[in-house]
């Protein structure tokens, strides 16, 4: 049994060695030019390496985003309790909160894939994720949503969340990740007319 764990200790660690690796070439070469040789020399390990751990770099991606999309569900179910009801005007919205605080956390990860190098499909695969969160809130909340389109208004919920994210890693995180949650939350809450201070 130790020597199971101890198998899966260094596979993991392998498996986290290449993924630091691509994150590190990532800033400095296009995602379409770097190559499998790249990673494994950047990760100090051969090309058969690579291979007994992912198909390509396709799959090598597609495993990272995965995996900080797993996590970020994870965050977000541990506040399930507090998605079947609106926010007050002063609480950040349970989706903002956990959205930002997961990307504090992986700050590395995300201020390559959405900041300086977005690679393969990872944004429009973070744009889905921020949808189904929005329409699965929609849904829990029991919401008859009619004055607009669906797929518009989970178009700009999605892309101006991540629109924000992008200014928030550029400005290098001036603000906390409870204060932007909170921002939204109140646009949300106001919608664009009011929270550009009309009365009406």
């Amino acid at each position: 049994m130790n020597e199971s764990r101890g198998v899966d200790r260094r596979i993991l660690r392998t498996r986290v060695m290449i993924s630091k690796a691509l994150l590190k070439i990532l800033p400095q070469k296009a995602y379409t030019e770097i190559s499998v040789v790249d990673i494994a020399e950047q990760a100090n390990i051969n090309r058969s390496t690579f291979y007994a751990h992912f198909l390509d770099k396709d799959d090598l991606l597609d495993s990272m985003a995965n995996e900080k999309f797993q996590l970020l569900g994870q965050l977000l179910a541990e506040r399930n309790s507090h998605l079947g009801s609106l926010p007050s005007f002063n609480e950040p919205d349970p989706i903002f909160a956990a959205l930002f605080e997961h990307i504090l956390e992986h700050e590395e990860f995300y201020r390559v894939m959405v900041l300086i190098n977005p690679a393969g499909n990872f944004n429009n695969r973070l744009n889905e994720v921020i949808r189904e969160m929005f329409l699965d809130r929609i849904s829990q909340l029991g919401m008859e949503q009619k004055e607009v389109p669906l797929d518009i208004l989970l178009d700009h919920i999605s892309f101006s969340t991540i629109g924000i994210i992008h200014k928030w890693l550029a400005d290098s995180k001036v603000n906390s990740p409870h204060h932007m949650a909170l921002q939204l939350t109140r646009i949300a809450q106001l919608g664009t007319y009011k929270a550009m201070g009309t009365s009406d």
